[in-house]
């Protein structure tokens, strides 16, 4: 089965030339292509907890709150293993580049900051330089940590060494939480025929006393599931931390029917519990209906060309039999 596993799992409002991201690992934004084939997901086996977690490594994960010396400490531990690790892990360039510039400014800034000769526009640049670093660390470097970790590539430790921890392990507690049972409604709206627009909020109808506009407490994450109308074939599933999403369909879904599905994950390896499962088409281009039509027209010649061409084969016959 030939499959396309979509990750859209940042928050709106990153930097700039997010579409970027991934050009070094030859993906696009939003998307992971099967490189020759089939893409199979691989998840963690087990759950690294609170009391699995060595206190240095928590101690340093709380380090991203902490004073300035701690967060920059973070930053440098960050661009460290990403720069060891880049090639095993794919690290994206532009990411990285991103996060060693701004160390290596920080680097010079803090101790300047603190001699006699820092200003305050060298302090200010600091900490503007400070809060964005940290805020792209946990952003944009921990949401492709989480994705890499969906797909196999990061294990919980590598997530844990970079800094972060895994959304089933946020808020302090020492296990697991526990999977949600609430169920998601997916909505779909066609946007062109390229591109979806889903929303997946907490249906109405399995969990009437628990409906609030948005997501359930705790839920951090929900999984989408694309199937083909029959629903045997798979053809993208996406982890999203967002309710509105944008979605583009895999090349050759114009004019074919699709099943749509959704789940609320606390934790990525929890099993999905799949709500309602709508349908909806993709609309032909004006491309594709004139491509349509030139086949038809090439289908029709070829059929003309083997009736003229039957036509003559029965005319020798008779001609051979009068002989």
């Amino acid at each position: 089965m030939e499959s396309l596993f979509q990750f859209s799992i940042l928050p709106a409002g990153l930097l700039t030339g997010l579409s970027d991201l991934f050009s070094a690992t030859g993906v696009v934004w939003g998307s992971i292509l099967p490189a020759g084939g089939a893409l199979t997901m691989a998840f963690a086996t087990g759950v690294v907890t609170y009391a699995d977690i060595p206190g240095e490594v928590l101690a340093g994960i709380r380090r991203w709150h902490g004073t300035i010396d701690d967060q920059f400490d973070n930053i440098d531990n960050l661009v460290t293993v990403l720069q060891s690790h880049q090639t095993q892990w794919t690290v994206p360039q532009p990411m990285l580049q991103q996060l060693t510039d701004s160390r290596n400014l920080l680097a010079t800034l803090i101790p300047k900051c603190r001699s006699n000769y820092g200003s305050a526009a060298d302090r200010t640049q600091r900490n503007s330089l400070l809060k964005s670093t940290v805020g792209l660390s946990l952003t944009q470097v921990k949401s492709w940590a989480y994705m890499q970790h969906y797909a196999g590539v990061l294990t919980a430790d590598d997530v844990h060494l970079l800094g972060f921890l895994l959304p089933g392990e946020a808020g302090g507690h020492h296990s697991r939480k526990e999977a949600t049972d609430v169920l998601a409604e997916v909505k779909v709206t066609i946007v062109n025929a390229d591109f979806i627009h889903v929303v997946v909020d907490q249906s109405g109808g399995e969990n009437a006393a628990l409906v609030a506009h948005g997501w359930p407490p705790g839920v951090r994450q929900a999984v989408i599931v694309i199937m083909s109308a029959d629903g045997r074939t798979e053809v993208l599933r996406q982890l999203t931390t967002r309710l509105h999403n944008d979605i583009q369909m895999p090349e050759g879904s114009h004019g074919k029917q699709f099943l749509i599905k959704a789940a609320f994950l606390k934790h990525v390896n929890d099993t999905p519990k799949f709500g309602s499962e709508p349908t909806f088409s993709m609309p032909l281009t004006t491309e594709d209906l004139a491509a349509t039509l030139d086949r038809q027209h090439h289908e029709e010649f070829e059929a003309q060309l083997r009736e003229v061409e039957r036509h003559r084969l029965e005319t020798e016959q008779l001609r051979s039999k009068k002989d």
